[in-house]
């Protein structure tokens, strides 16, 4: 309980206050202040303290006063002070109803906005509720941040992601372990085509590689040495080359003898026309040079002449003219592809032509020094044509690789005419080069860094569904508990109007408080300011007086739901603003019920008819209420004792008047709210009864002489409530 107000300095209206006196406060205290006077600043103190913002106070500091802002409390025997900007200490179970309870979580003006939504949840809920409210708070407020931090990230990594790929399978994407090397290939591959596409002219017009195509020896070569005749003709030809040997006839002996045979007639010797057909050298002359033998001879003396046709210098020249063009046509295609022909050494290739010609001219010699008989090829001739065999196998090997560089560069020719395999190639480039990228050291630290914080997300995301869930089985029957007490609330006042739909919801992430305005049993959407001009909402619907009504039903609802309420102080700050008679008579009796349960009630009001009412209510207020004023002393409001009995009876047969100047009237240091001094007009008691009654917020009725706490008076009947709800004198 608060026991005292021992200093304000620097606060408001309060320059410099210390308690003088008995101003002790009481478990109902009732404290009367005209506006101005620092009732607001009293609030604003008290909420400082209840939740350890120095704003509160620093946003009253009293203006060109340059001492520092001091308060000195004394609640529960202990003292609270806040000086150098801190409490010492803070007391949580303060509630305060006044305009900032109002407008931070009921309503601003003519709207109920989402703040005031969300202050008002955590009103109703309770501590359990605001615990795990605030937990969801701080868990959205986490989210965002972290939504702000994936969007930069994200941001980041948007400009390494290939086009079509979402970043979450980008993520997902595994290190390729050739990867520079495929990167290096495809790009070698795209500028190959591209290079081919820039000389397309040059490639169509390439002719294809050439076989190498190896000459032989004459195909009747080994048939012709293998020929032989019959014995007579071959002793025939001893009997010739003997007798051209014996006469020295050398090597024009035969075909000068074949040429005069051709002269011998009637077998008579053209040189000395003796008869020849005896002879047996003539014979043997005619048996050499007969058709066949002639035949042969012409064959063998072919030989070397064939031999050197098929495989002398001349017939290896295509060959050497196929390797060369060969060698000119992979130089060519270097830049586009590679093309892979075996070596074949050019000397190997004369060198094995040479030996084997050699052997061939060789055996030729042989067939025709004796044509009649047959020659078998030599040793050496067999081994030069096994060396000759391999040759062959070489090149079967590299004609082979002919064929399959044709089809490898006529793909390109055709290529060489068409983009689309440029695009794709290009597309299948930067694939690999984003997969490359992708675990660069730069870029696999930042794929990590979002990872972890889409990880934390998922978790804080979880954790919020969590406690909302949790939230919501609080909630559910607390706001329709407590839905029901305000609407009972509303019914005692008199309302025209109910809440309905009472729900919490997490627009913006934060939870908040919902509901509806029913009238009429139609429900109403509070609206705001985007609200459709024309549309019946809170701003159209609800009088003053009606939106004050909701305000303090709210507060009421929220101590009735309040299981601590025992040890709570409760402070209104003129609790009827813009409430009717009929209200203000509700608002006093609620009041007076509530100083029974809580552990201090402290109203604070301009109006001391009202709190005249509340002090009449209490059945021991000598020992349970106490009454205070703040007024002006100097140039500081002061906390003072307030007699109300006397501040607020009018004299009998007078009416009120305007006051003078000021001075102190009777006990305490107030003026009373009775003017003194000569009396401007006199009436009659009856005219003075209906202006006090009026002022009081009862009906005039009758005056009667009565005896209150100061004897015998006339006094006005005090107010009851009649069956239509207002407050009379009976």
């Amino acid at each position: 309980m608060l026991d005292k107000i021992v200093h304000i300095r620097s606060i408001g209206r309060f320059r410099n206050y210390a308690a003088c006196g008995d101003v002790s406060l009481r478990k109902l205290t009732l404290i009367y202040a005209e506006n101005g006077r620092g009732k607001t600043t009293l609030c604003g103190i008290l909420r400082s303290l209840q939740t350890g913002q120095t704003e509160f106070i620093a946003e009253r500091k009293t203006l060109n006063d340059t001492a520092p802002s001091e308060v000195h409390l004394r609640l529960g025997g202990a003292d609270f002070r806040f000086t150098n900007d801190a409490w010492t200490a803070v007391h949580a179970d303060i509630l305060i109803f006044d305009p900032v309870f109002v407008s931070e979580n009921v309503y601003s003006g003519d709207y109920v906005e989402h703040e005031q939504k969300k202050n008002l949840y955590r009103v109703i809920v309770g501590a359990e509720g605001v615990r795990l409210a605030k937990q969801i708070e701080e868990l959205d407020r986490q989210i965002r941040d972290i939504n702000a931090d994936l969007r930069t990230k994200e941001g980041a990594l948007s400009k390494h992601l290939p086009p079509g790929v979402a970043l979450t399978d980008y993520l997902r994407w595994q290190p390729v372990a050739d990867i520079a090397e495929q990167v290096r290939r495809k790009s070698e591959e795209l500028s190959i085509w591209q290079h081919t596409t820039a000389r397309s002219g040059e490639i169509q017009a390439r002719h294809p590689f050439a076989k190498v195509i190896l000459p032989f020896l004459p195909s009747d070569f080994f048939a012709v040495l293998a020929k032989q005749l019959s014995d007579i003709v071959s002793d025939a030809e001893t009997k010739v080359r003997q007798h051209i040997a014996q006469q020295q006839m050398g090597l024009q002996g035969e075909s000068w003898l074949s040429q005069g045979l051709g002269y011998v007639k009637d077998d008579r010797c053209p040189f000395c026309g003796q008869g020849v057909r005896a002879n047996d050298l003539i014979k043997a002359y005619r048996s050499h040079f007969s058709d066949a033998y002639g035949s042969l001879k012409q064959d063998v003396a072919q030989l070397a002449i064939q031999v050197d046709t098929a495989i002398g210098e001349r017939a290896q020249s295509p060959i050497l003219q196929a390797l060369a063009d060969n060698a000119a046509l992979v130089e060519f295609w270097r830049p586009f592809t590679t093309v892979d022909l075996p070596v074949i050494p050019l000397p190997d290739i004369q060198r094995q032509y040479a030996t084997i010609r050699n052997r061939c001219l060789a055996l030729a010699r042989r067939k025709q020094d004796t044509p009649t008989e047959a020659v078998t090829p030599d040793t050496e001739f067999t081994a030069a044509v096994s060396q000759f065999e391999v040759l062959r196998t070489v090149v079967a090997s590299y004609n082979a690789a002919v064929d399959a560089a044709n089809l490898l560069t006529q793909k390109h020719k055709a290529a060489a005419s068409s983009q689309g395999d440029q695009a794709a190639l290009r597309n299948e480039l930067a694939q690999m080069e984003a997969r490359k990228e992708r675990f660069d050291p730069e870029v696999a630290g930042a794929c990590r860094a979002y990872q972890t914080a889409l990880d934390s997300k998922v978790t804080l995301e979880r954790s919020k569904t969590a406690t909302r869930t949790l939230l919501d089985r609080i909630c559910r029957d607390l706001l329709k508990a407590h839905e029901q007490s305000i609407n009972a609330y509303l019914d005692q006042f008199g309302a025209g109007f109910k809440i309905t739909n009472a729900r919490h919801l997490y627009t913006g992430g934060a939870p908040s408080s919902h509901y509806q305005i029913e009238i009429n049993n139609t429900p109403l959407d509070l609206g705001d300011v985007r609200t459709t001009a024309g549309t019946p909402c809170f701003k159209t619907s609800l009088s003053s007086g009606d939106r004050s009504a909701l305000a303090l039903a709210f507060f009421l609802a929220m101590l009735k739901q309040d299981a601590g309420i025992g040890r709570k102080i409760v402070v209104f700050d003129d609790p009827f603003t813009s409430l009717d008679r009929f209200r203000r008579t509700c608002t006093q009796q609620f009041i007076h019920r509530l100083s029974d349960s809580a552990e201090q009630v402290i109203v604070l009001s301009h109006e001391p008819l009202f709190l005249k009412l509340l002090f009449d209510e209490c059945p021991s207020a000598e020992a349970g209420v106490k009454t205070l004023q703040m007024s002006k002393a100097g140039g500081t409001t002061v906390i003072g004792e307030w007699d109300i009995g006397v501040e607020t009876s009018p004299p009998v047969g007078r009416v009120p008047v305007r006051r003078g100047p000021e001075r102190p009237l009777g006990r305490g240091v107030g003026r009373g709210i009775w003017g003194g001094g000569s009396l401007r007009r006199v009436v009659p008691i009856r005219r003075t009864a209906m202006k006090a009654c009026g002022d009081l917020g009862v009906s005039a009725g009758p005056f009667r002489r009565g005896r209150d706490r100061r004897g015998w008076r006339e006094v006005p009947f005090r107010p009851s409530r009649g069956r239509d709800g207002a407050g009379k004198c009976p």
